[in-house]
């Protein structure tokens, strides 16, 4: 077995998406810039992205975070000024993507949160669950949306430790595993199920790719075991599939 991980940064792992303006607005609700430092501080990698106005083609760059954001490689998205929102929202829906946004945040595994009460509101009419900021400076808003991330609210009591996944890996007892995107979506997957066994048509659904083989997935399973370097995580259900090795909370 490997040795444990060390201690890690607050968020090593996550990726977070900063939505802007083509304009600053004035006077600027919150300063982007202490935004950026004060997420990159935590060891979050962070990502800005300003959406086209509706008359004009998708810039490559957005098109690759936005779908990165629908297939998990995105923990969360900050909306810093509220008249982002409503750019943001239509070339999500011009790109097809409001259903798989809307089903991660639904999990709690993309996390949401505007600075403006009213642009919360119009996320929750899309079906998509955010928060609002509990103050007017950056650092609130940091605060506010990132808090479950760093505290371990979205965590699952295992038989190894605690867990929390990222995007970028797992947070076993706040060491963070770097791992694949492919390992990721089979560990998410398990996560989310909550110690319910997943079929192995059911893991080939997640894996990169979409309907892999029963092959495909058991090597699949195998390196993400290898990776953590500690095989009791995730289990082997006789001739059903896999599960996370959850333990009851007292």
């Amino acid at each position: 077995m490997s040795a444990p991980p060390r201690p890690a940064p607050a968020l090593v792992g996550c990726r977070v998406v900063v939505v802007e303006v083509p304009r600053p607005v004035r006077p600027e609700p919150v300063d982007v810039d202490t935004l950026l430092r004060i997420l990159a501080a935590t060891g979050s990698d962070v990502v800005r992205i300003t959406p086209p106005r509706a008359d004009h083609a998708i810039p490559a760059g957005t098109k690759r975070t936005l779908y990165r954001i629908a297939s998990g490689q995105v923990d969360a998205v900050l909306f810093p000024v509220a008249e982002a929102l409503p750019g943001w929202l239509a070339t999500v829906e011009r790109l097809g993507m409001l259903d798989a946004i809307r089903e991660r945040s639904r999990t709690s595994r993309l996390l949401l949160a505007t600075t403006d009460a009213a642009a919360t509101a119009r996320l929750a009419e899309s079906g998509l669950p955010a928060s609002t900021s509990c103050g007017p400076t950056a650092d609130d808003l940091a605060r506010s949306a990132l808090a479950p991330l760093t505290y371990g609210v979205l965590e699952r009591r295992t038989a190894v430790g605690r867990l929390a996944v990222r995007s970028g890996g797992a947070l076993i007892d706040g060491g963070f595993v770097p791992l694949s995107r492919g390992a990721v979506s089979i560990l998410e997957a398990l996560f989310i199920a909550d110690g319910r066994v997943l079929t192995r048509a059911e893991i080939g659904q997640v894996l990169p790719g979409g309907r892999r083989s029963a092959r495909a997935v058991e090597v699949a399973v195998a390196r993400l075991r290898e990776a953590l370097g500690d095989g009791d995580l995730v289990q082997t259900v006789v001739k059903r599939g896999y599960r996370l090795a959850v333990l009851d909370e007292d």
